[in-house]
């Protein structure tokens, strides 16, 4: 039998819980990369970030002018951000910068390095979204071409056909 005072305490667990909110994904805080200024074209992808739930950063390159009320981020900062699969898997928090959302992708030039080909979410007030909403694979993100060497991709870790893999996690 349960006892009054565990009922109050379980119900007062169940009120935190909901007040402070259980996103999978908390993205869009400003997040400090830990390098000096990245070039203007390129994505920067640091991990880990003491800044971010997912201890990784990301900053794009800003591709489009910025709608109002967005910022984007100075300097040497960027966005925490999260692995993904799609654009729900991106749960905005409320201090963020970023006004119109995320989409789920591959940034822009992520494909070499440990990071390659890993889709994270994206803000989209800095980058161009194609009509149809999604941002496309880059070409070499194809898992079906054998001369991509990116080790993220399906199958290739720990496959023989793909020697720069062994070994890599």
């Amino acid at each position: 039998m349960i006892r009054p005072r565990h009922a109050v305490l379980a119900f007062l667990l169940s009120i935190a819980a909901t007040a402070t909110g259980c996103d999978d994904n908390p993205v869009g805080r400003i997040c400090d990369l830990g390098t000096a200024q990245p070039a203007t074209d390129e994505s920067v992808v640091a991990s880990p970030s003491l800044d971010c739930v997912s201890r990784t950063c990301l900053r794009v390159p800003l591709d489009r002018e910025l709608p109002p009320g967005s910022a984007f981020p100075p300097n040497n900062s960027g966005l925490c951000t999260a692995e993904c699969t799609a654009d729900a898997d991106c749960d905005r928090v409320p201090e963020s910068p970023c006004i119109t959302g995320f989409t789920c992708g591959v940034p822009k030039g992520n494909t070499v390095g440990r990071s390659c080909c890993k889709k994270y979410c994206i803000c989209k007030d800095y980058i161009v979204l194609p009509d149809n909403g999604v941002l496309p694979t880059p070409e070499a993100c194809d898992a079906g071409n054998a001369d991509n060497d990116c080790c993220n991709l399906p199958n290739r870790q720990n496959n023989p056909k793909y020697p720069k893999c062994q070994g890599f996690e």
